[in-house]
C-alpha cells in the first residue's frame, strides 16, 4: 500500500470565486495609513526611514496586490509588514543585532495580510490606521480562495503561503 504525502496542507478553495478575480495591482507601495511614530527619542539605527531626533514618521506596511472580484465589485488588499516595522516590533538590539535583521532569511518572517476594501482611502477625512478603509475577511473561504490566487499569480511565494 502506499501513501501520499503533502507538502502543504490542502486549502479548500472555491472555483467559482476564483473565476471570477482578477489581479488589478502588483506594485509594492506604501500602505495608506500603514505609518506610525516612533516611540522613543532613543534613535533605533536598523530603521532606515528615521531622518530626525523624535516623531518619525515609519512605514510599517506597504501594498503588495489589489484583487478584484468581478462578479460581486468588491475589492481586496494583500500588504506586508516593511522591514522597519520588524525591526521594530525586535526591540532587543542584542538578541536581534542589525547584521541579523538585515539576512534576507529574517525578511521571510515578515507577516502577510490580505484585506477587503469597504471604503476608498480618499474618502476618510482623517486617515488614522489602514483599518480606517480596510477590514478583515470574514469568510474563511474567500480569504483561502484569495490567498491561493495570490500564490498562483505570484505575488506570495509558496513559502510565505505556508505562514498564512
Amino acid at each position: 500500500m502506499t501513501t501520499t504525502t503533502f507538502r502543504d496542507p490542502v486549502r479548500p478553495i472555491s472555483p467559482e470565486i476564483l473565476n471570477r478575480l482578477e489581479l488589478v495591482s502588483d506594485h509594492i507601495t506604501p500602505l495608506a495609513g500603514g505609518v506610525g511614530r516612533r516611540v522613543n527619542n532613543t534613535p533605533d539605527p536598523r530603521l532606515s526611514h528615521l531622518q530626525g531626533p523624535t516623531g518619525d514618521t515609519i512605514p510599517y506596511y506597504e501594498h503588495i496586490a489589489s484583487v478584484r472580484d468581478k462578479g460581486t465589485s468588491k475589492f481586496y488588499v494583500a500588504f506586508r509588514e516593511t522591514a522597519d516595522a520588524l525591526f521594530a516590533r525586535s526591540q532587543d538590539m542584542t538578541k536581534y543585532p542589525e547584521w541579523l535583521m538585515k539576512m534576507p532569511q529574517k525578511h521571510k518572517e515578515r507577516m502577510i495580510f490580505v484585506y477587503q476594501v469597504y471604503r476608498h482611502p480618499s474618502k476618510v477625512p482623517v486617515l488614522r490606521s489602514f483599518e480606517d478603509w480596510l477590514q478583515p475577511i470574514a469568510d474563511p473561504l474567500l480569504w483561502e480562495t484569495l490567498v491561493y490566487f495570490l500564490s498562483k499569480s505570484g505575488v506570495v511565494s509558496a513559502d510565505q503561503m505556508r505562514g498564512l
